[in-house]
């Protein structure tokens, strides 16, 4: 089965993963729009460049992380995820391929195993938080996945400020039965990908 995943940004990280292969073979690289771009554009952008890499990897199932949730106030970096969320999936749906989101701390407990701890540092406040705390940890994720990803052979961008979301991306694949599917018209399709997995496990 072939899967195409995408951890949603203006570097968009992107995994393409064939599940009859050793993880290892997973190709990931990210999706760069102009750093002044505006919002607009980038969304325009983000259609084409998946719509080319849909031409390219003919996937079977598109898996993407979870929009941040629009709110009333709601940050600059909340309207990009959701436009740019809303580009992949109306560009996967006109290509008629099921789709579906997963959270980030679905895909991480399946990636990861269950009671991971990423690396993380203590940072020292200049004045006390809210509960009076002088100090707060700061989990390095973005550490942590591309650890992970070294160990299990897959290869990501030498760069390193885009790596992460490369091998974000790569564990979405990875974790690709834990999907989350919003439109009915696909469920059956899910399900019978699921129920090949089992079979193919079981033989």
């Amino acid at each position: 089965m072939k899967i195409l995943s995408f951890d949603t940004s203006k570097t968009a990280g992107w995994a393409f993963y064939d599940t009859s292969k050793h993880v290892s073979s997973i190709e990931c690289d990210v999706l760069e729009f102009p750093a002044k771009a505006s919002i607009e554009y980038c969304a325009d952008q983000m259609g084409l460049k998946v719509t080319a890499l849909i031409k390219r990897f003919r996937p079977d199932f598109v898996i993407m992380e979870t929009a941040l949730k629009m709110s009333p106030g709601g940050t600059l970096a909340t309207v990009v995820s959701c436009m740019l969320h809303g580009a992949v999936l109306s560009t996967v749906a006109n290509f008629g391929i099921p789709w579906g989101t997963i959270s980030s701390a679905t895909w991480r407990v399946m990636f990861y195993g269950k009671g991971f701890k990423p690396p993380h540092k203590v940072i020292k406040l200049a004045k006390p938080d809210k509960k009076g705390r002088m100090e707060k940890i700061e989990y390095l994720w973005k550490e942590a996945i591309v650890t992970q990803c070294e160990r299990e052979g897959i290869t990501l961008p030498t760069k390193k400020t885009i790596a992460h979301n490369a091998g974000e991306a790569a564990a979405i694949a990875i974790c690709w039965r834990g999907a989350q599917i919003h439109a009915g018209r696909y469920r059956p399709a899910f399900q019978n990908m699921l129920q090949q997995r089992h079979e193919r496990a079981a033989a």
